[in-house]
């Protein structure tokens, strides 16, 4: 007898398949086929392709939450940041799908998608704590630091960087200039 499909199992195959292929291309029936069911099956599990996406935005949520924990666990100050950096960038590489999705916020009502996207956030201020930084100027450096390193590992996974200068030079190099200002950060 096979394995009753679930929604879990039908959102970890959709991410597998996001990563192979991208999340844009990812359509119902190309999911269906993955799966071996006929596409109309799958929306006994996501109500559609915006649901899809919101489950493996949710999914990539909680996996990096975990990747990023690991990574800057008893670290603090720049070593954190860096961390923090390199463990995003190395995610990202082996998930491109997943963090495709994770770039969009949760519905304010979708209460699993909100509590799975305060874990990421909770992991980013954990590394921060030694800048000192609360309120506007948390939340301010929390978006200078997704939107500086989302820039480059979008540019990276794009295959934009085609100079012969070491992208990884390149990268150390920005994390510097991130500790930098946040350790000069001020309101």
């Amino acid at each position: 007898m096979a394995e009753r499909l679930t929604r879990r199992a039908v959102v970890e195959r959709a991410a597998g398949l996001a990563d192979e292929i991208g999340l844009e291309p990812l359509t119902i029936t190309k999911l269906g086929r993955a799966l071996g069911i006929a596409p109309p099956g799958v929306y006994r599990h996501v109500t559609d392709l915006a649901d899809l996406h919101a489950a493996i935005g949710g999914l990539a949520a909680r996996e990096v939450t975990a990747a990023l924990s690991t990574a800057c666990a008893g670290l603090s100050g720049r070593d954190a940041l860096t961390a923090l950096a390199a463990a995003l960038r190395s995610w990202a590489a082996d998930h491109p799908g997943r963090y495709a999705a994770l770039q969009v916020a949760p519905d304010p009502g979708d209460a699993h998608g909100q509590e799975a996207a305060a874990g990421v956030l909770a992991v980013i201020t954990s590394a921060l704590r030694a800048y000192g930084l609360a309120g506007d100027d948390l939340t301010d450096a929390i978006r200078l630091i997704r939107s500086t390193l989302h820039g480059f590992i979008t540019l990276e996974l794009g295959g934009g960087f085609k100079q012969p200068r070491d992208v990884d030079a390149t990268f150390a190099r920005i994390v510097g200039a991130l500790d930098a200002a946040l350790g000069a950060w001020s309101s």
